[in-house]
């Protein structure tokens, strides 16, 4: 019995329980170790308690958003790229996360594929930061 490595560890922020199952099953068919968060006071502890390569978080979430928490993310580990997902794409709020720190911004319904390329990207650049 030999367990592959993983690829990398993801922390996955959103208040949708759905889209948490569904990105943490996809993610974990490409060999990827996710942790879930539906609350950016769990997202918090779990990023205090371990080190992640990489966060996907959404920007809505209850009593907060992303961009709050990515900046608070930073705070525990200023080299952590993250991923900002959300329903609600506009200009404004992309521009306003890149510009406080977000690796990139993907807009739901996204495509999977897509989310892949972003999620394989952001990792590399990791390793060649580290």
């Amino acid at each position: 019995f030999s367990r592959k490595k993983a690829m990398g560890k993801i922390l996955v922020v959103d208040d949708d329980i759905n889209i948490l199952r569904v990105i943490k099953l996809r993610l974990e068919a490409e060999g990827y170790q996710v942790t879930t968060a539906g609350k950016a006071k769990v997202a918090l502890e779990l990023a205090n308690e371990d080190v992640f390569d990489f966060a996907l978080v959404d920007l809505k979430l209850n009593g907060t958003n992303g961009i709050q928490l990515m900046e608070n993310l930073h705070q525990l580990n200023p080299e952590m790229p993250v991923i900002i997902l959300t329903a609600y794409g506009t200009i404004e709020s992309a521009v306003e996360a890149m510009r406080k720190g977000a690796y990139t911004y993907i807009t739901k319904p996204f495509n999977y594929y897509e989310q892949l390329i972003q999620t394989k990207k952001c990792l590399q650049k990791t390793k060649l930061t580290n």
